[in-house]
């Protein structure tokens, strides 16, 4: 055992009472770090559900189920749902997507299956289902449109302009909300 000046050994008990001193120093010196950080950074862009952004998303084709392609951006507004079959809520937002379709034709209106696992039966399934046959639709199997779009949550929707440029997103929009960001993004 090592000897103190006086000759002495160190106490057991002294040193135990160290260590809940140190420990307790270290967590308050990681506590104002991660305040000082947290106020120094810059504040993320927030999202809400009806957030308008310049954001361009990449160009691609969907086809219906009768097989017709259609262009997004196409030269038109456009409204691109992010969906997966097995989503509880996405049959929903297929609705309201078909239901806007109905009253606002001229855009294109597509749904984008985000599952790597679902097929195109599938997809045709699912719009049969909720009464949205009248969607195109493409499968993401790659991710890229997901990455592109920047898509966080599925049953989404997003209004593009004629140009591609984002002008509405949100999730689980009413037909109401389609037709208004339509009507932003210039469609008649």
């Amino acid at each position: 055992m090592s000897q103190t000046k006086t000759g002495r050994s160190p106490s057991p008990r002294r040193s135990r009472r160290r260590w809940p001193l140190l420990a307790g120093i270290g967590v308050a010196v990681i506590a104002v770090l991660a305040v000082a950080y947290t106020a120094l950074s810059p504040a993320p862009t927030p999202t809400p559900g009806a957030a308008a952004s310049s954001s361009t998303g990449v160009a691609f084709t969907a086809t219906t189920l009768s097989g017709q392609q259609v262009n997004v951006p196409g030269g038109k507004p456009s409204v691109v749902f992010f969906f997966s079959v097995n989503c509880g809520t996405c049959g929903p937002g297929a609705q309201a997507l078909a239901q806007a379709q109905q009253s606002a034709p001229d855009a294109n209106y597509v749904a984008v299956d985000v599952a790597p696992d679902e097929t195109a039966t599938d997809v045709a399934e699912f719009l049969t289902t909720n009464q949205a046959t009248g969607l195109a639709y493409t499968l993401d199997t790659g991710g890229a449109l997901t990455s592109s779009y920047q898509l966080t949550q599925l049953s989404t929707a997003v209004v593009l302009d004629a140009q591609g440029n984002t002008v509405y997103r949100g999730v689980d929009p009413t037909p109401d909300q389609i037709q208004a960001a339509l009507a932003t993004a210039g469609a008649r």
